[in-house]
């Protein structure tokens, strides 16, 4: 049977026919093959922890590691590998041990079943389309493959939901086991379905010749491959073995300087982990504080309304507007591309910040605000939207509600933030402003990103953010705004009438 490094660059394999010298040597260190030549390659040094790192790998003494950590960037062929040496492993584990009717298993597990597929999937079409693997197949289900090995008895490779003391990897005994996506998976301290219990429960079940993969992305410098990666990098035993690959050294024809600029004006905390791959802070700031300064208009602090202009309103309520914690009104100015601007462009026009009025007065004044830019449309989130939408109604406001959670929270911050660094946004030069928006931070879980707006000692959560992201976010589509506007303005020139002047209520 040909070696791991073989069948990803073969034709009858994963076809990899321009392998990195760092997806050469996780091949080869990873079988318990010698690096050979590529021992003097600067991007396999960096990738194991250095040169003096090398010379005790197992793999120099002809010994394939029971646990190997493949820690990379995306798109470096890190799950190519893991099914590429899953392949392998089908056909040399040692099975004498078995009984009969025992049937061993490689088990792939990740955080969700329809994310454990992708692996699985690329090994049954990989060996579907080789002359050389497709013979080997036996069975083929949704989710389970049947190879045969050399010995005549046959090997599954499942995908394996994670359960209570990882139960669903116990029952069989073990050809290998692939954790996709490891660095997510939290320990034992933390969830029921963990990567400690996991690991745990597969170490006794794997039968010789067997190896644990861990294969993922750097993430939050937290749970149990952050820790074997602190304790096992650079310094690898018999057992462990730790590679850590970035963007570059992994797929240089994808990661070229271009593309990495273009993502670290974009989003830094994704350029740290496919430039660098490194394990993100567990809580940044999302908002560059020279974006910010660069994009803050020096005056005036509102911009008058115009006539015809598009704008739209958002209101981030709180409980009654009292001191604090008050409301919050953003009004956007929304101006198309190519109408002044290469591209759309977002200014912030007006923000005021209410406190101490009692909700009557309060939703008074902001219908009046908001008529004074011609609108007669908001939007606001989902906190006391039902009694929100009533009072504003008897001020001639309607209110929109706009349901959120946390993933559309995070895409709606994250939108905000790449107008902001491109330069699409304007900010008044509003100091409370300012603050509220430095003050969001971005937290990286197991789970993935999150929003948080920190509560000041004063009572604040960023209070300005959320109305302006939201302002921002619906300005785009929103045609109200511009149809309003052009109703007030042909009111007022039929009438005498400067439109601006005009109450809601005398041109509805």
């Amino acid at each position: 049977m040909i070696d791991t490094e073989q069948l990803m660059v073969s034709p009858i394999g994963f076809n990899l026919a321009k392998a990195t010298p760092v997806q050469r040597a996780g091949a080869r260190v990873r079988d318990g093959r010698p690096l050979g030549e590529l021992a003097n390659d600067p991007d396999v040094q960096a990738a194991f922890g250095g040169s003096e790192a090398l010379a005790v790998l197992p793999s120099e003494r002809g010994v394939k590691p029971t646990e190997f950590f493949n820690v990379a960037s995306a798109r470096t062929f890190k799950t190519g590998l893991a099914c590429a040496s899953a392949i392998v492993d089908s056909q040399s584990v040692d099975l004498s041990g078995l009984g009969h009717g025992e049937i061993s298993r490689i088990s792939i597990v990740s955080l969700k079943l329809d994310v454990t597929d992708v692996p699985f999937r690329r090994i049954v079409d990989t060996m579907r389309a080789s002359p050389v693997l497709k013979p080997l197949l036996v069975d083929e289900t949704a989710d389970t493959l049947t190879i045969r090995h050399p010995s005549g008895k046959l090997v599954e490779v499942a995908v394996v939901a994670g359960g209570r003391a990882a139960s669903g990897l116990v029952a069989r005994w073990l050809a290998g086991v692939i954790f996709d996506e490891a660095p997510r998976m939290t320990g034992r301290e933390d969830g029921v379905v963990n990567l400690s219990d996991a690991l745990s429960a597969v170490r006794e079940r794997l039968l010789p010749g067997a190896q644990i993969q861990c294969i993922g992305s750097p993430w939050a410098p937290s749970g149990p491959v952050y820790d074997v990666v602190q304790q096992y990098f650079g310094k690898p035993t018999a057992d462990i073995v730790v590679m850590r690959t970035t963007g570059p050294a992994g797929n240089p024809a994808y990661w070229t300087p271009e593309r990495l600029e273009r993502l670290r004006e974009k989003d830094e905390v994704a350029w740290r982990i496919n430039a660098l791959g490194e394990f993100i802070e567990p809580e940044s700031g999302l908002l560059s504080p020279i974006a910010i300064h660069r994009n803050t208009r020096e005056t005036p602090l509102q911009l008058a309304p115009e006539r015809g202009a598009r704008y739209c309103a958002s209101i981030d309520p709180s409980e009654g507007g009292q001191a604090g914690n008050g409301f919050t009104l953003a009004i956007v100015k929304y101006e198309p591309k190519k109408m002044i601007h290469n591209s759309d462009r977002f200014r912030v026009a007006f923000t005021e910040d209410f406190r101490g009025l009692g909700l009557e007065s309060l939703w008074s004044t902001i219908a009046a605000r908001c008529a004074a830019y011609g609108l007669h449309d908001a939007w606001t989130d989902q906190y006391s939207a039902s009694a929100s939408v009533a009072l504003a109604k008897r001020y001639g406001l309607a209110l929109h509600v706009d349901k959120t959670n946390a993933g559309s929270k995070l895409e709606d911050f994250t939108n905000f933030a790449t107008l902001l660094h491109t330069d699409a946004v304007e900010l008044p030069p509003d100091r409370a402003v300012r603050r509220d928006l430095l003050a969001v931070k971005r937290r990286a879980t197991q789970g993935g990103m999150t929003i948080v707006l920190p509560r000041s000692n004063d009572g604040r959560h960023c209070d300005f953010a959320p109305a302006i992201v939201a302002a921002i976010k619906h300005s785009k589509a929103s045609q109200h705004s511009k149809a309003y506007s052009t109703a007030r303005a042909a009111f007022g020139s039929r009438n005498g009438i400067d439109p601006w002047m005009l109450p809601p209520k005398e041109y509805r």
